[in-house]
């Protein structure tokens, strides 16, 4: 089956202007006229990487696996497949022989990519990158991941719930960019072994709910914003 990358603009990820912004990943919206192959949206950064199948109900039929996805973006990025983690529903999708249909992943969906960190310009000329040290504690790895959390996310949460943008799809980015944030630190929590130390285990549970309270926070922002434009409208 022939596959293959295009690039598309955010804006050019949806087919009229007049259709609504959204910020939920996990919606299997069908785009495309079922006359045209199916196709998967995949976000990396601020740009939208469009992957299409060679023909209409591929992914309905089953011929479509999250291994298809994972590759083609990994091509198109110039990086390895394990460097690419997809994301789905707020799920990662691990399994790469996985069929989307099962993962209720239809045409014109759109799927979150994080790409590893560890990338460097020396790699794109064929240096190996130097790994940094990981310290071996897990309790000193889970401490680092939520001290940088705070550093980076609080003030930034801060100013989106005191004095976010006034253009209700502006603040929807702001929502959705925040909440990505949010989500690869507790996918670095996630992966972090705690080798059954109960202590470890209890310091991982808090780092989650700390990062819970932030998502939580930007969601009552939003939550605060519709229900103030919605007052509005009825009058």
């Amino acid at each position: 089956m022939r596959r293959f990358f295009g690039y598309a603009a955010p804006e050019q990820a949806h087919p009229s202007t007049n259709q609504k912004h959204s910020s939920d990943y996990s919606t299997s919206r069908h785009y495309a006229d079922d006359s045209q192959p199916d196709h998967i949206l995949v976000k990396h950064g601020k740009q939208f990487l469009r992957v299409d199948f060679s023909s209409p109900g591929d992914i309905a039929k089953g011929h479509a696996t999250v291994g298809d996805v994972r590759a083609t973006t990994a091509r198109f990025l110039g990086r390895g497949k394990d460097d690419i983690t997809l994301v789905f529903g707020g799920k990662k999708l691990l399994n790469d022989k996985e069929k989307l249909v099962n993962l209720k992943i239809a045409s014109g969906a759109r799927v979150l990519a994080i790409v590893s960190k560890h990338w460097k310009a020396s790699e794109a000329m064929g240096v190996p990158p130097k790994k940094a040290a990981v310290p071996a504690d897990p309790i000193e790895r889970i401490d680092n991941v939520l001290n940088a959390a705070a550093a980076e996310l609080v003030p930034k949460i801060d100013q989106f719930v005191t004095s976010s943008p006034a253009d209700s799809s502006d603040k929807s980015d702001k929502h959705r960019i925040l909440s990505e944030l949010i989500l690869q630190r507790l996918f670095a929590l996630d992966e972090i072994d705690t080798h059954e130390n109960p202590e470890a285990r209890r310091r991982r549970k808090e780092a989650v709910n700390k990062l819970h309270e932030y998502q939580a926070r930007i969601d009552a922002a939003m939550s605060t914003a519709d229900t103030s434009e919605t007052s509005l409208s009825s009058f």
